[in-house]
């Protein structure tokens, strides 16, 4: 089908037919634009819920248990399918939204050049029309003029009245007339030979050549926008594997709940180790009236109701003092001059293992050190804080100051990224600023590092870039 052949007189319905197909493709890359921003916002929500989500420090304890942990994987499942969201936002706006915006832009300025053309040969046209009906008018006035003083001539001729001389000025102005027919005849028939040939190129040549032109663009944008269409759809398919993949981890993540684990891990966390009461005794009150006394009698025992936080002694918790008594929650640091007597016996075997570990962690990283650290002090301190733990010592008093050894110098480290110190223990820092590294991160995400001589603190290991010395 040939615009030019089948719509030879429609050349004002097909320039707005194609002003509305370019309005259309440029609605919707609007479209796709705004889809874009809502899979965006999509994607900021679905990270802002994860984050509002994320544990407290003081609920760090409760995601021991195999649900909390599920939950804790479900929500990097969904952190991940964020991402996917962002993607897909991403491609759409590199692959269509620029791509229609620089269409739109191109078909405008195409349609415009082929309009401009089309109302060129349009204006030709009409000015052959004109000529031509100017020349048969022309032919017109000058074939009457000529018919008149052809017949004024012949009256002349006839009268016998009127003199030689006068009948010869008529004859004379009857074939002027007669010559002026002939050539405004002659003008009239070439006009009309250009005017039908221009008409005849117009609508069988040029004017289809631009129509051509026209459906070949509206032709193109169709086809753009078909090509858009199953791009946006094969963008989105793109993200199906990692998200089928995010939601296979999100069941796994429900495979790993152990209602057993979690009952067992109640029981580590709370059982006290101690044996449930004897019966009471029997009460004789005849032996009080008898004036036996009350040297039989039993007393009753009083009983106090133990959890993980109460204590039967209530002994207080000693502090560290010092520079190094700031480091707390974020490395789950572990008291040296604590011996938990004030815990139930499961509960105090349970820290002292944990304590052991701690310190024989500790020694470990000190053996590693620089050289020009003492490795005599490093196995004399840890003995002695082994010591300390095998044994039940007494509790000693509040606010007892130690005077501690500063850790060795592990390796330098740069800040990549600002970080503002929240909680205890941390210590804010700015992008770029130079740190030395002192103790090494231990699978919990936080490294700690020393500012100048004095000041020391936790920062996030994935804020800073660690340039350990070799024999570490």
């Amino acid at each position: 089908m040939n615009w030019g052949v089948e719509l030879w007189d429609q050349y004002d319905n097909l320039g707005a037919h194609t002003q509305r197909g370019v309005d259309f493709l440029d609605k919707y890359g609007q479209f796709v634009k705004d889809r874009c921003s809502i899979e965006c916002e999509y994607a900021n929500k679905l990270r802002r819920l994860v984050k509002n989500y994320q544990p407290k420090k003081k609920e760090e304890e409760d995601f021991q248990f195999t649900p909390c942990k599920a939950f804790l994987q479900m929500m990097n499942e969904v952190s991940d399918i964020a991402g996917q969201h962002e993607l897909i936002a991403e491609n759409m706006t590199i692959q269509i939204v620029k791509e229609i915006n620089n269409l739109v832009k191109e078909l405008k300025d195409d349609r415009k050049r082929h309009l401009h053309e089309g109302a060129k040969l349009q204006a030709q046209l009409q000015a052959s029309l004109s000529q031509l009906d100017k020349a048969k008018k022309a032919y017109e006035k000058a074939f009457k003029e000529a018919e008149k003083a052809q017949e004024n001539f012949l009256k002349a001729d006839a009268d016998l009245n009127l003199s030689r001389a006068e009948v010869e000025k008529a004859r004379t102005l009857s074939v002027m007339k007669s010559q002026a027919c002939e050539d405004c005849k002659t003008e009239y028939a070439n006009q009309l030979q250009k005017t039908n040939e221009l008409q005849r190129q117009h609508y069988t040549t040029t004017l289809p050549k631009v129509f051509q032109q026209l459906q070949d663009m509206d032709e193109r944008r169709i086809t753009c926008i078909q090509n858009f269409i199953k791009l946006s759809a094969d963008i989105q398919r793109q993200v199906f594997p990692v998200v089928s993949r995010c939601l296979d981890g999100m069941v796994k993540a429900s495979e790993t709940v152990d209602p057993g684990q979690d009952s067992r891990l109640v029981i580590e966390k709370f059982k006290s180790g101690f044996s449930p009461p004897v019966d009471y005794p029997f009460e004789d009150l005849s032996n009080f009236k008898n004036g036996e006394g009350n040297t039989g009698l039993h007393p009753v025992p009083s009983f106090k109701t133990e959890t993980i936080k109460g204590t039967i002694t209530a002994g207080k918790l000693k502090k560290r003092s010092g520079i190094f008594g700031i480091f707390s929650s974020n490395k789950h640091h572990i008291d040296d001059t604590k011996d938990y007597c004030d815990l139930p016996p499961n509960q105090r075997k349970k820290k002292l293992t944990q304590k052991i570990e701690y310190i024989q962690n500790q020694i470990q990283q000190e053996a590693a050190a620089s050289s020009s650290y003492s490795p005599e002090s490093v196995i004399n301190r840890s003995r002695t804080s082994i010591q300390e733990v095998d044994v039940y010592a007494e509790e000693e008093e509040d606010n007892t100051d130690f005077d501690l050894e500063p850790l060795p110098v592990l390796g330098t480290a740069r800040a990549l990224y600002p970080f503002d110190a929240q909680s205890e223990g941390s210590i804010p820092m700015e992008e770029g600023e130079e740190f030395v590294v002192v103790e090494l991160d231990q699978g919990d995400g936080w490294t700690r590092v020393r500012r100048g001589d004095i000041e020391e603190g936790f920062v996030p290991t994935s804020y800073v870039q660690c340039f350990l010395y070799n024999n570490c």
